[in-house]
């Protein structure tokens, strides 16, 4: 219902972007602080796993290669609006070792990402070439901004 942006944040270091010395998102420096999670270098086809559990509970989940997750969806009454409590939250959550699911934070009076960006209805499969390309010009100053 909300017209708005959600994030998924996966750890992936790139190859392309920053990754030189000092940088904290190269491989180097992800090697030195990886942290395991699960083994998922390659993952058999399994049975896919299915879970159901009520607002504010937690749920230990089995995995196919033996780790096992717990997952705890927010309370009903959890109040996405307030920033500093949803950090906390995925704080005080965190270090109880669960992983929360569930909206976790929500502004609702910020202009929308698409609004800010002004980006196009149409899907960008069905633009043509010309509406996609920005010329040379446009994309000096894009580049710009990353010298």
């Amino acid at each position: 219902m909300h017209s708005g942006f959600s994030l998924v944040d996966i750890i992936s270091p790139c190859v392309t972007f920053n990754d030189h010395e000092g940088s904290t998102k190269s491989y180097a420096h992800t090697r030195e602080f990886y942290n395991h999670v699960a083994n998922i270098d390659y993952v058999h086809p399994s049975e896919q796993i299915r879970a159901s559990y009520a607002d504010g509970d937690a749920m230990p989940i089995h995995l196919h290669g033996g780790d096992t997750i717990v997952l705890r969806k927010v309370n009903r009454d959890y109040d996405p609006t307030s920033r500093a409590r949803a950090f906390k939250y995925l704080r005080d959550r965190f270090n109880a070792g669960e992983i929360t699911t569930g909206l976790l934070y929500v502004n609702e009076h910020r202009a929308e990402m698409h609004e800010l960006m002004h980006n196009v209805d149409t899907p960008l499969s069905q633009l043509p070439y010309e509406g996609l390309h920005p010329g040379n010009d446009e994309l000096q100053k894009v580049q710009g901004r990353y010298r």
